[in-house]
């Protein structure tokens, strides 16, 4: 209930003032907003700036750094792979084995490629 008054207030106060000041240098105790557990000073109104980095961090996810290290988007717009198996214990395979498992592969399921395109932003 507290905190429900406190934004009561805080919106009055903010329709209250916003004539008289200006956007860039309005403040208001953070104390009053956080039910007095906090006594810093926030800008009540919000820049376009600030606005628009709010909407941008709800619409866009952040490129997973791992997965945009192992894999690569082709010409074609294929998502392509390395294969597994080649670091180490090779003395026992066949040479053309091995060097099967140097190409690299492209992504052939559907739901996975959609996957990878999303962690990697592409």
């Amino acid at each position: 209930m507290f905190n429900a008054l406190s934004r009561g207030l805080l919106t009055s106060l903010r329709t209250a003032f916003a004539p008289s000041l200006s956007s860039a240098s309005a403040t208001f105790p953070l104390g009053l907003a956080n039910g007095g557990r906090n006594t810093r000073w926030m800008p009540i109104f919000q820049t376009p700036a600030m606005l628009m980095g709010e909407i941008r961090g709800k619409c866009c996810l952040r490129t997973n750094k791992s997965a945009a290290k192992r894999f690569r988007v082709m010409g074609n717009g294929r998502i392509k792979r390395n294969k597994a198996g080649k670091r180490h214990n090779t003395g026992h395979k066949g040479r053309a084995r091995v060097n099967r498992l140097s190409a690299s592969a492209p992504i052939t399921e559907k739901s996975i490629e959609k996957r990878m395109r999303r962690l990697i932003a592409a």
